[in-house]
């Protein structure tokens, strides 16, 4: 390439292309009302993918959250519960982040419980994954117990604005400041 070429397309500020794409075409402007995954069968994947996170993680709790260790010989710390409650919680809390109603999250949820309460009964064989020990009864209830705060959780987005406020009452005013001058 010589000195004076443009690289790969690109042309001088100033003439009508500059800025444009190597290949000619702009890039397409989104819409204001144009939403990511607002089309039907992308809503139904993301319902489908929460199903079966939840399920996932409800199985894979059940079988991890007896697992402890031993500190120092003292006591032991059930790491395997603790891992499996912050794991479950971390889903649910990203889903009703992520997801534009609670729904997803709603389905992880019952997924979750779902597959953690048939863990819960017993095997033909006569094995149980959950014991009716302290740790069983925590991962029981505390797995229900967190999925219902987080889908329960109000939603902590963007405030909205009273009707006819569109901006600040004064120039160094709080967004949610209230003027009292009306």
């Amino acid at each position: 390439m010589l000195p004076d070429q443009p690289a790969y397309g690109a042309t001088a500020p100033g003439s009508p292309a500059y800025g444009a794409p190597v290949y000619g075409a702009p890039a397409p402007t989104p819409t204001p009302g144009d939403v990511i995954g607002s089309s039907r069968g992308s809503r139904i994947l993301g319902h489908v993918a929460a199903l079966l996170l939840g399920a996932l993680f409800g199985a894979i709790g059940t079988v991890v959250h007896q697992i402890d260790i031993s500190v120092f010989g003292l006591f032991d710390l059930p790491i395997g519960l603790i891992i499996a409650l912050v794991a479950i919680a971390l889903l649910l809390t990203g889903l009703r982040m992520i997801a534009p109603s609670r729904l997803a999250s709603a389905l992880a949820a019952a997924a979750l419980i779902g597959m953690v309460a048939l863990l819960t009964v017993e095997s033909p064989g006569g094995s149980i994954l959950v014991p009716a020990g302290p740790t069983g009864l925590v991962w029981l209830f505390g797995s229900t117990l967190i999925a219902v705060v987080v889908i329960a959780w109000p939603k902590l987005g963007e405030r909205r604005r009273p009707a006819g406020t569109a901006g600040t009452a004064h120039p160094g005013a709080r967004p949610d400041a209230v003027d009292l001058t009306r």
